[in-house]
């Protein structure tokens, strides 16, 4: 596997992390695993697995994926919030508060 295949990879598989932590986690655990990108990247570099040069770019470019990707979750979350219910949905709604009214009456 060649340089850039490996970072495109990597960035894919970044993108991928972030959408999933943003879909079902919290903030925090996106800093988690920004901290663990580090950590990997610096790891990989002074192992002499790669250049310093080339890990300290793999590494930016992993953390700025994994943000990108949380972004992405949280906007499609947001959008999930402000779909308008189903029709079905509308109609049980409206018509549980007539049936507690005539209860009462």
């Amino acid at each position: 596997m060649q340089g850039d295949e490996f970072v495109s990879l990597l960035v894919c598989l970044s993108v991928l992390g972030g959408l999933v932590v943003g879909l079902r986690f919290n903030v925090r655990m996106l800093v988690w695993l920004c901290l663990a990108a580090m950590v990997v990247g610096v790891a990989g570099s002074f192992g002499g697995l790669v250049a310093v040069g080339r890990g300290v770019l793999m590494t930016t470019v992993s953390i700025v994926a994994l943000q990108v990707g949380y972004f992405v979750a949280l906007v499609i979350g947001a959008m999930r919030l402000t779909e308008e219910p189903a029709y079905e949905e509308v109609e049980a709604r409206d018509a549980r508060p007539e049936i507690s009214r005539a209860r009462r009456a």
